[in-house]
């Protein structure tokens, strides 16, 4: 089952899924998912059921992946309300409903790009020092703390995923979140791209398919401990992007600078080995074979 099935990871998540012979059932709105095959089950109204009705439907479930948010780190950076209102309740009611399956297993879907504390040594294990910079990365922490609290006499039932930062094919563009995607956009547009600050905020970035494979590897094994960093385990810098879109693309990106003017970590690499390790996991697509695949999705649309 997916929550949060109907945004950019959750179809490459149902993708997978189904070609791997998969059942599921995904809470979305109705038009998030369009032509849904047989074996899609859509639940668009979980939260008004019943907990009877809940407890029916959760026990056909083996796997939960909570993969529902509705702000990214810049359109949650300052509203705590927001956060609490639109992120934290829904997924308390969520977490209330799943808690009461004895055998389920959850998945939930953090955040590794905005979460750690930027004074940690890199790259950052699971093990490091955190730090909220923002009311999206406070909402994620606190979500953390609920699930290790609900789940501390049944650990080896919950997974929290600290994905860095997820593109590819089919990542919608949106303004001010997913700087690969919004880079191929402006090669698109023919337009400039905005550089905050100097341009040498460096990221770890990590390419669709990797992170779904490793999501479905995850189904069929035990879970030896509770978070793992997934990312590639290597950091690229605002204009290290740049450059490879250009080289990908045969184009000029045109780049500007502007001040920073919110709180952002500058610095975020991933620690990757406690999840390969446990898994025999690790990214395959190198950043200039993502950007490529991602690009060809771009210009066939």
């Amino acid at each position: 089952m997916l929550i949060g099935g109907g945004g950019f990871i959750g179809r490459a998540l149902t993708q997978q899924f189904l070609n791997s012979g998969n059942t599921l059932t995904t809470w979305c709105t109705a038009s998030d998912v369009s032509n849904a095959p047989d074996n899609i089950h859509i639940v668009n109204d979980f939260l008004e059921r019943s907990a009877h009705e809940q407890d029916a439907l959760l026990k056909e479930v083996d796997v939960v992946f909570y993969l529902a948010s509705n702000t990214t780190p810049s359109t949650g950076a300052t509203d705590l309300a927001h956060e609490i209102e639109i992120n934290l309740l829904p997924f308390s009611r969520y977490l209330t409903a799943l808690i009461r399956q004895p055998d389920l297993r959850l998945i939930y879907l953090s955040s590794g790009g905005s979460i750690y504390d930027p004074a940690n040594p890199l790259p950052a294990t699971e093990n490091a020092a955190l730090c909220a910079q923002s009311c999206y990365a406070t909402g994620k922490i606190a979500m953390e703390t609920f699930l290790t609290n609900a789940y501390r006499h049944r650990p080896t039932d919950l997974m929290i995923l600290r994905p860095s930062n997820i593109y590819g094919p089919g990542q919608p563009y949106k303004i001010s979140f997913g700087f690969i995607r919004s880079a191929l956009q402006c090669i698109r547009e023919g337009r400039e791209i905005t550089l905050w600050g100097d341009g040498q905020a460096v990221r770890d970035y990590l390419f669709i398919d990797d992170f779904t494979t490793f999501c479905h590897l995850a189904l069929s094994l035990e879970w030896p401990d509770t978070i793992y960093n997934i990312g590639s385990g290597k950091g690229s810098s605002l204009i290290d992007i740049c450059d490879v879109v250009e080289s990908v693309t045969g184009q000029s990106l045109v780049r500007a600078h502007s001040p920073e003017t919110t709180p952002a970590v500058r610095h975020n690499i991933l620690n990757v080995s406690r999840v390969h390790h446990d898994f025999s996991w690790q990214a395959q697509v190198t950043l200039a074979q993502g950007i490529a695949k991602t690009w060809e999705w771009l210009r066939s649309r």
